[in-house]
């Protein structure tokens, strides 16, 4: 067990049970989207249970989400004045980019640059974007075309897009700048992840806009405060794991929703508290104890993964899990928490961590 008896005397003391909590809250499983609320059925004995809001014993989170109305509903003011941006490192990138005007017309090839441009009320002037758009972002980022894949985009329907400035990665297409940079200006992004506050930097310049990202990142800042304070934050050890197909993944210190978790002040599990490398992946049926927390916080990266959980979720390695036994195990949305990797993700993350300090059983 995790908790210290005082910890335990403090959890019972509060409101309710964690089961009801999850019945008194509108959940989906991976879109995050919806406004009805529904009662979650209560596990039935016998098979591992699979609904909309639960999965064997696990709580769903994420349905009280609007993702049409996550973007910034209006443009935020820009300097049309001649700027020099500055690119993320990779051969053959120039250090930085001439960015003329207030861009009309733009192309986003990876999906935290389609957060950074939402997050500034940028989305409608999104013409075209790599496959697969995230749906967390509302349906006019889910509906852009498409260009391809991330790593290798579709140059000549770029071109086609006809836009006035191309947002590029370092990381995912670093040989690719200069076809880019001959259909228009071109601003190289790095590594997804971490440091998704510099990416939301690095567009915000590109697009005319650096005090709005300063604006949006400071109300970030004072947002993830204000829920360490709410939920007892530096008192808890969350965990981060991920089912895929055939592995389990529990994520370290050095990622995307590590770094928010980090701006709450949550604490982590001592074996999730690596830098090496973003996770470790195991057996299911291995011993699962890294994946261990005082709450954790369960995604999937697949359909395929979603359609095996119950069967782990339900197996003797993971009801050896304390979260587990204390109804603490939480599926959240996938897009949100691992692949979104941009404030507008974040702080659906912060929405997700108010169940830190729910009481237990």
């Amino acid at each position: 067990m995790l908790f210290p008896t005082a910890r335990i005397a403090r959890l019972t003391g509060r409101v309710v049970g964690v089961t009801s909590i999850v019945s008194a809250v509108a959940l989906t499983l991976l879109t995050g989207c919806g406004s009805q609320e529904q009662a979650a059925p209560s596990p039935a004995s016998g098979a591992p249970v699979t609904s909309t809001t639960r999965i064997a014993s696990a709580g769903v989170l994420g349905n009280q989400r609007r993702p049409d109305d996550s973007c910034a509903a209006e443009p935020a003011p820009a300097d049309p004045a001649p700027r020099q941006v500055g690119n993320a490192p990779a051969a053959g990138v120039p250090t930085t980019t001439e960015v003329q005007g207030d861009p009309q017309r733009i192309v986003a090839l990876s999906g935290d640059q389609l957060d950074a441009l939402c997050a500034l009320g940028l989305q409608g002037r999104i013409v075209g974007t790599t496959q697969p758009q995230p749906s967390y972002l509302g349906a006019v980022i889910h509906g852009s075309p498409g260009l391809g894949d991330p790593a290798s985009p579709d140059l000549a329907a770029v071109g086609r897009a006809t836009p006035d400035l191309i947002l590029g990665s370092s990381a995912l297409t670093p040989t690719d700048f200069g076809a880019l940079n001959q259909i228009a200006p071109t601003v190289f992004t790095g590594a997804s992840g971490a440091g998704w506050q510099d990416t939301l930097r690095t567009v915000a310049a590109a697009v005319g806009r650096p005090e709005a990202a300063a604006r949006v990142l400071d109300e970030f800042t004072q947002d993830a405060r204000k829920t360490g304070q709410q939920n007892d934050a530096t008192h808890f050890q969350a965990s981060v794991v991920q089912f895929t197909e055939n592995t389990v993944r529990v994520y370290g210190a050095d990622n995307f929703p590590a770094s928010v978790l980090h701006a709450v002040g949550v604490d982590r599990p001592a074996a999730q508290r690596f830098t090496d490398k973003p996770y470790i992946e195991l057996a299911p049926d291995a011993d699962l104890s890294a994946a261990d927390g005082d709450i954790v916080y369960l995604s999937f990266d697949s359909p395929a993964a979603k359609e095996r959980a119950a069967g782990v979720l339900d197996s003797p390695a993971w009801r050896k899990l304390s979260a587990n036994r204390d109804n603490r195990v939480f599926i959240v949305n996938n897009e949100v928490w691992q692949t979104g990797r941009g404030v507008v993700a974040a702080r659906g993350i912060l929405d997700d961590l108010r169940w830190l300090n729910a009481p237990i059983n």
